[in-house]
């Protein structure tokens, strides 16, 4: 299995629809100074590249990051993470209070399914995730959202308004189709998605291959 970094797995999905965050691989503090001018603060700083996937885990993600002050406190620690890390990825900063994951995955028994649940820190520590078989209908979507537990959150909810359903819908859909279009695509994890004013954004994303 090869997993695909998030700028090329981020990439990939946005072909097929997925709403993903502005961003830019830089391997230079020149190159992200420049990159910060033209996305506009407040940005994100990843580490990136191969064997990079759990890069919460080490720290290599900072957050806050307002100006180029910030942009070089930033570069500075991640950069003492490894000598191996070679470039990082810088992406806009999605505000937002409201956090889902969803995803593509092949069951062993059923074939190719569609997950969707709550996401970003609460993934692991409640689990609320349903899943559909694929190929799927709109409402079989319609549905498994609808069923959450945490379903609440896609109203209106503590003066943010409710979360454009036709575009949730829309992003599940592509990837869904993304998955399905390459039988070499075995997974897909996009988390999190961050509802910002009504609009579902792709902020983290990974695409593993057989």
């Amino acid at each position: 299995m090869v997993a695909l970094t998030e700028y090329e797995s981020k990439k990939l999905l946005e072909s097929f629809g997925v709403r993903v965050t502005r961003e830019s691989v830089v391997t230079d503090f020149e190159e992200a100074c420049s990159a910060a001018a033209n996305i506009g603060y407040p940005i994100v700083l990843k580490v990136s590249g191969l064997n990079t996937e759990h890069k919460s885990e080490i720290g290599g993600v900072k957050t806050g990051i307002h100006d180029q002050a910030s942009l070089k406190a930033a570069w500075t620690e991640l950069a003492e993470i490894s000598p191996s890390i070679s470039e990082f990825l810088l992406s806009e900063h999605i505000e937002g209070r409201r956090e889902f994951i969803a995803g593509y995955h092949i069951d062993p028994d059923f074939g190719p399914t569609i997950m969707f649940g709550l996401g970003g820190i609460f993934t692991e520590a409640i689990t609320d995730i349903n899943f559909k078989l694929l190929p799927c209908t709109q409402n079989d979507l319609i549905q498994m959202v609808s069923e959450l537990e945490s379903s609440i959150l896609l109203k209106a909810f503590r003066g943010e308004p409710e979360v454009n359903l036709e575009l949730l819908l829309n992003m599940l859909e592509a990837i869904a189709t993304c998955g399905l279009s390459d039988p070499d695509i075995i997974a897909i994890d996009v988390n999190p998605i961050i509802i910002s004013n009504d609009r579902p954004t792709a902020v983290d994303a990974l695409v593993v291959l057989s």
